[in-house]
């Protein structure tokens, strides 16, 4: 029950002390004079409570993963590592041609910005290829976010049937490697635990012209006609790779630098949030104005933490160790990975 109020009882217009706790919105919560006009005007009102409830939860959700997506790229960016000879961005498809990663001379290296067309290109390029890494990286920033709320998120693997594009990559030795036509991706699905409504969050679908975010379940589903695979607690993809990061050599080096780069960043998000006196958590019952400032600078601060961190750690030492026992050991890292994801 709410906090008292002059208002009339919607059921038997008396005097009314208390309103619906449930939809919080004043445009339709219902006044009470008790307990029992409460419970008989349950069925009548139900309807509107939960939908009330149920778009506060879902803009509450567009928040979340409005931060997730732009802070993702601004950390893949920001951790670059493929060397890029070309970048074809096509109305079908967006084809990469990939350069050599022992060639490198450092781990990290500049993100290729001259190669970008548009922002739909460099959405593309920031996620290429990237379907488990944004949820095992951006997995802390997540739970934060969403402490609180009444939901059950879970981390799916997806084949999606129909695509607005495709995405491929060419090796500069010859040959290409895709993942069509089959399509498998990997996104946060989320349940409110009060009327089971699902919405799903796709941070990297911009690889396949998936520009959209966030979306319901349904509407998705519908869209690209998607196929669960898997369905996996939220949490296991950030397992996943920390097992991959023990595996020694490259190219699993990238998921054990990049795992502690990213560590970096959301202890970042967690000092920005003290230093504010809030929790990450009530960014999402802002106003908008001050959603939006608060999202910029929490943003700006994961942002430069990074590359400050990178500036101070080039990992180079661990970089040429990682080449030295790919050129003693060739592809064996890569296969302890593919062993490493089949355990999975």
């Amino acid at each position: 029950m709410a906090s008292k109020i002059q208002k009339s009882c919607a059921v038997c217009g008396k005097p009314a002390n208390s309103k619906c706790t449930g939809c919080k919105t004043d445009s339709i919560s219902r006044h009470y004079c008790g307990a029992a006009c409460q419970k008989n005007d349950w069925p009548t009102h139900k309807t509107a409570c939960k939908a009330a409830q149920d778009m506060r939860l879902e803009k509450s959700l567009a928040r979340v993963a409005d931060i997730i997506q732009r802070g993702y790229y601004e950390f893949r960016q920001n951790t670059w590592d493929t060397p890029i000879l070309m970048v074809e961005d096509r109305d079908d498809a967006l084809v990469i041609t990939d350069g050599v990663m022992l060639d490198k001379s450092k781990y990290f290296i500049s993100f290729p910005q001259h190669m970008v067309t548009s922002e739909r290109t460099k959405a593309a390029m920031l996620c290429a290829w990237m379907c488990n890494e944004p949820l095992a990286f951006m997995h802390d920033l997540v739970t934060d976010l969403v402490k609180g709320l009444d939901i059950h998120v879970e981390e799916v693997c997806l084949s999606l049937g129909r695509i607005p594009r495709k995405i491929s990559y060419n090796s500069p030795h010859g040959g290409s490697d895709h993942n069509w036509p089959n399509y498998f991706h990997e996104a946060l699905r989320i349940t409110s635990s009060r009327s089971k409504k699902q919405w799903v969050i796709d941070i990297s679908g911009a690889q396949y012209g998936i520009t959209r975010v966030f979306w319901t379940w349904g509407a998705y589903v519908d869209a690209y006609n998607v196929n669960v695979k898997k369905i996996m607690a939220l949490g296991f993809n950030k397992a996943m790779i920390k097992d991959l990061s023990d595996i020694i050599g490259n190219p699993s080096m990238s998921y054990g630098v990049v795992g502690v780069v990213a560590e970096h960043m959301n202890e970042a998000s967690k000092k920005w949030a003290i230093e504010h006196n809030i929790s990450l958590s009530d960014l999402l019952t802002m106003e908008e104005e001050e959603f939006r400032q608060a999202k910029d600078e929490l943003l700006q601060n994961m942002s430069d933490a990074v590359r400050g961190f990178l500036k101070a750690n080039k990992f180079d030492k661990e970089f040429q160790a990682a080449k030295a026992y790919e050129y003693k050991y060739p592809g064996l890292s890569g296969r302890k990975c593919l062993q490493t994801t089949a355990k999975y």
